[in-house]
């Protein structure tokens, strides 16, 4: 658990400004040990996965995404860490709408190899594959990840992506100056013990490109969505200190927003 709890305290550090705009949820995907989370100076829902389901991080990541309050999402894992800058630049943007995008890296240290590249401190490399800043919008209405594959190791990182882009959605970088670091996680204490092993859900996501190929849009996902229980943990909300700006003129422009679509943001 230290794992976790470093990390959220290095968030508590943010500057306020960040810690009211941004919501952190964390999802315990059924772990068999006892803990007391403690209080924490953010924004936060802590959600556990009560049925023990190997390789379940797909409806892990489907019930975060379910309690994110910003359809703005960053959905990530344990091991990776966003700089106030990355914070910043992530609240501020626009709608990333269709579009989905993955984030580059930065070593923190001297020899990393990634990739049969050598990266010392300050180098970005390739991004994670499973690392991706998006609309919650548009990850529901393609139902999400598919957790025909939990259970197993394996393809339904890879199948996300691909069922995403059938759809019509576009797969980007973040701009090289916005990165995350990738954190040292204790391999013995805070990883899992699975073995990865292909041979279940290599048949299955062969089917599913084979049903998108047969059967056209829409076609390839099971709709397995929220396949499990799960309880509260932990809620904490914190209150900004001053208010948003006003913006008085927003809601009598409805008429241009009605006519112009998705074009006004």
């Amino acid at each position: 658990m230290d794992s976790v709890f470093s990390l959220l305290r290095l968030y508590e550090q943010l500057p306020e400004d960040i810690r009211t705009a941004v919501e952190f949820v964390i999802v315990d995907d059924g772990s068999p040990i006892k803990y007391d989370i403690g209080t924490f100076d953010l924004n936060i829902t802590w959600l556990r996965i009560n049925e023990d389901i190997p390789w379940n991080q797909v409806g892990a990541r489907n019930l975060g995404v379910t309690y994110a309050k910003s359809d703005k999402m960053f959905i990530t894992d344990l091991d990776h860490e966003l700089p106030e800058s990355s914070f910043r630049y992530l609240i501020n943007c626009r709608n990333p709408g269709r579009n989905f995008y993955k984030i580059y890296r930065e070593s923190r240290e001297n020899g990393v190899k990634k990739r049969g590249k050598v990266c010392n401190v300050g180098d970005r490399y390739y991004g994670h594959p499973n690392t991706f800043f998006m609309s919650r919008a548009r990850f529901m209405r393609f139902f999400g990840y598919d957790e025909e594959f939990a259970g197993n190791y394996g393809s339904e990182d890879f199948r996300f992506v691909k069922y995403q882009k059938y759809q019509g959605s576009r797969q980007h970088y973040l701009p090289k100056s916005i990165r995350c670091f990738e954190r040292e996680v204790d391999r013995e204490e805070s990883y899992h013990t699975l073995q990865r092993d292909l041979s279940a859900n290599t048949p299955i996501d062969k089917r599913k490109k084979q049903e998108c190929s047969l059967f056209g849009y829409e076609y390839g996902q099971s709709r397995i969505f929220l396949n499990f229980t799960w309880e509260i943990k932990y809620r904490n909300n914190i209150m900004p200190a001053t208010l948003p700006l006003l913006n008085t003129w927003w809601r009598p422009l409805w008429w241009f927003r009605y006519l112009c679509g998705t074009l006004a943001r």
